[in-house]
């Protein structure tokens, strides 16, 4: 079973006692691909994990925005309030980081935004107490997650599964590595009143290649606009990560014991691979 699936009430109903000076009046539920979430107004976001690894999870999530919080980053970013560990959950709470979505913006109203945000980060300071790039998906063992997750997959996704991974361990040493976000985009992105972006979501920061910020704005984009705002070679390191993004999802929900969601990715990946999209969208 997803672990969205389950029933969270008993662990908001918990964090509304433990943490009753956050403020519950008209808390706002949602989910991400792996956690619940309550927005309690300007008060604070309040995350909780029902994964088997829960508490350490959201020990290497505290821990992750701790350390980019030292990073010296101009870009407004949420700051951690606590963690607490229930029966079979944890949870950690943040400050709330003011603004919109603007998702449904065309490229050009955003393009500098985001060229202005991964300069920050490349420019920041390389925090230490961060995880490896991909830590969050298997890290070393990734490779042998996709494998075993792609054995009944059919022959060629399978052979493009393992083609995409041994491009992306050959570009691990390519790079001088920079602050990585790891999930960048409009998605993670809130624009407040006076136009200003803010950075959400720091769950897979690490310290690698900026290339793989890069990678998901070529899903949203194309890699062509998005080449507008890199240099060719980081552009086409980018569009290696983006094939592999879908691989990266199905290993975590592997690990996890998400099921829906690993068959929801893998399904992506295949798509992808049938209709030559899995580098760039725009290739369709």
């Amino acid at each position: 079973m997803s672990t969205l699936e389950r029933d969270a009430s008993a662990a908001w109903s918990a964090l509304r006692s433990v943490w009753s000076d956050m403020g519950w009046t008209s808390p706002v539920y949602n989910h991400g691909a792996f956690h619940h979430v309550a927005v309690l107004g300007s008060t604070g976001v309040v995350r909780v994990s029902f994964a088997a690894d829960h508490e350490a999870q959201i020990a290497c999530q505290s821990a992750a925005l701790l350390a980019v919080g030292r990073a010296g980053l101009r870009t407004r970013i949420p700051k951690l309030f606590r963690t607490y560990t229930g029966d079979n959950w944890s949870a950690m709470a943040c400050t709330v980081v003011e603004g919109a979505h603007m998702a449904d913006q065309p490229w050009h109203e955003v393009r500098h935004d985001f060229a202005g945000v991964l300069d920050d980060l490349q420019g920041a300071q390389l925090p230490t107490g961060l995880a490896a790039a991909r830590s969050w998906c298997g890290g070393n063992s990734w490779p042998d997650v996709v494998e075993r997750i792609t054995a009944d997959a059919g022959t060629r996704v399978r052979k493009a599964a393992h083609i995409v991974v041994r491009e992306v361990l050959a570009l691990d040493e390519v790079a001088s590595p920079s602050l990585v976000h790891g999930d960048f985009g409009p998605h993670n992105m809130l624009w407040d009143e006076s136009g200003a972006p803010g950075l959400i979501d720091f769950d897979n920061a690490c310290v690698a290649d900026p290339a793989i910020d890069v990678a998901p704005l070529i899903g949203f984009y194309g890699a062509a606009k998005v080449g507008e705002i890199v240099d060719a070679d980081v552009l086409a390191r980018a569009k290696v990560y983006r094939a592999s993004l879908p691989l990266q999802v199905a290993a975590a929900a592997a690990l996890g014991s998400d099921r829906k969601l690993q068959s929801h990715a893998l399904s992506n990946f295949s798509r992808r691979l049938e209709a030559g999209s899995l580098y760039d969208p725009a290739a369709t």
